[in-house]
């Protein structure tokens, strides 16, 4: 029913532009945000390196080196249980690791070394002489091999084929490396490592006449500074590279092509283990020059390194955990961008500190500490091989 008012006009289409024109910019100004969002790069959270343990044999007591031929045959020696040396072994990519009967003369192990599946020889001591023993069908047997004249301990050996080995022998006063071409029948004294020389690591040799070793040189009682001795010849002369200063005690060094690696620890203590922040060195020269590698490895002290190219590094140790009273448990470092960052692998069941480790190919290496051994994977692409060119064949013809 009208009342007689009359009632306002109501201009619906001009009232409703402005709502429109604002919803339309809500809309693209939310449609640009969400494309200027999708244009951004995205950060992914690289793949973890995972190292995974078990108990060794229950003939290991504590694992002092570590080597492989290849993914899936390895070897770990140290000291047993018992008065002999142990020696474990895996031929399934440390799946499962068996245990090998060694020597009952010879009482600790402190290197390994293979040329092969089949030839192997491990040195440490025999009593109170050097002890070497080796293998020529994998470890089913292991003969006890003369040690080098004057040798009260045998400490690292260096196989570069499957009858040249170098080993480096102690007297208790100086190191020398000795040379068998005959896998250890006879030895042959070459060159005395530099005056001062003491507890030397494992012999790192990327080829027959290029070796080096890292050890430390007393500067106190009980104190040490870091040394490289290196060798050009073959092992008849030794020379100790120049070290930047504030290096602490060294354990391990590692080539790949040119680059090298050293590992060790910033504390200068000699006398038992104490607890420091974990020191890598780098060269890029064959270990004619090395550097300081700032912020490595601020919490871990470095035993052992091993870089199966120029781009992938992994280094083992010890995490202290506490400050008080420091508990050592086990630390693995990896890079995978040739030494520009540093990061700590997934550990899973690794309680103990490791003493070695090897990398036979870019995405696996295999640790060993204590009773434990590790088997470390990496997120690291194989190189893809190269096709076989076939004489006669259609890729043959286009070659020539």
């Amino acid at each position: 029913m009208e009342s007689g008012v009359p009632r306002p006009r109501v201009r619906r289409g001009r009232l409703a532009l402005p709502a429109i024109s604002a919803v339309l910019a809500i809309a693209l100004a939310t449609s640009a945000q969400a494309a200027s969002a999708s244009t951004k790069p995205k950060r992914h959270t690289p793949p973890p390196v995972v190292a995974t343990g078990q108990p060794a044999p229950t003939s290991m007591n504590s694992a002092a080196a570590v080597t492989c031929v290849s993914d899936e045959f390895c070897w770990a020696v140290g000291s047993g249980t018992g008065s002999t040396a142990a020696i474990d072994a895996t031929t399934d990519g440390g799946k499962t690791w068996k245990a090998q009967v060694v020597p009952t003369s010879v009482t600790v192990l402190a290197s390994v070394s293979c040329s092969d599946r089949h030839r192997c020889m491990a040195v440490g001591l025999a009593g109170a002489a050097g002890g070497v023993v080796s293998t020529a069908d994998g470890g089913a047997t292991w003969a006890l091999d003369p040690d080098p004249a004057g040798a009260a301990a045998v400490t690292a050996v260096e196989c570069s084929s499957k009858r040249r080995c170098m080993v480096l022998a102690t007297d208790g006063m100086s190191y020398w490396a000795s040379i068998s071409t005959d896998n250890g029948a006879i030895w042959v004294r070459a060159g005395t490592l530099p005056a001062g020389l003491s507890a030397p690591g494992a012999i790192n040799c990327p080829s027959p006449l290029f070796c080096l070793v890292a050890g430390y040189t007393l500067t106190g009682p009980g104190r040490g500074s870091g040394l490289i001795a290196g060798t050009s010849d073959g092992g008849a002369t030794w020379n100790a590279a120049t070290l930047p200063p504030g290096v602490g005690v060294l354990r391990s060094v590692t080539c790949s092509g040119l680059t090298c690696l050293a590992a060790g620890t910033s504390s200068t203590t000699t006398t038992g283990a104490v607890p420091g922040s974990g020191q890598l060195l780098s060269s890029t020269d064959d270990g004619a020059t090395w550097q300081l590698v700032g912020g490595s490895m601020p919490h871990d002290d470095a035993f052992s390194a091993s870089c199966p190219s120029t781009r992938v590094c992994v280094v083992v140790g010890v995490d202290w955990v506490g400050t008080t009273n420091p508990i050592p448990t086990g630390s693995i470092e990896a890079s995978t961008n040739g030494g520009a960052s540093w990061r700590a692998a997934t550990l899973r069941y690794v309680p103990v500190g490791l003493d070695s480790v090897a990398c036979p190919a870019v995405n696996r290496c295999f640790a060993g500490g204590g009773n434990d051994l590790v088997g470390i994977t990496l997120p690291v692409a194989l190189p893809v091989p190269k096709p076989k060119v076939v004489p006669g064949t259609r890729a043959g013809s286009q070659m020539r």
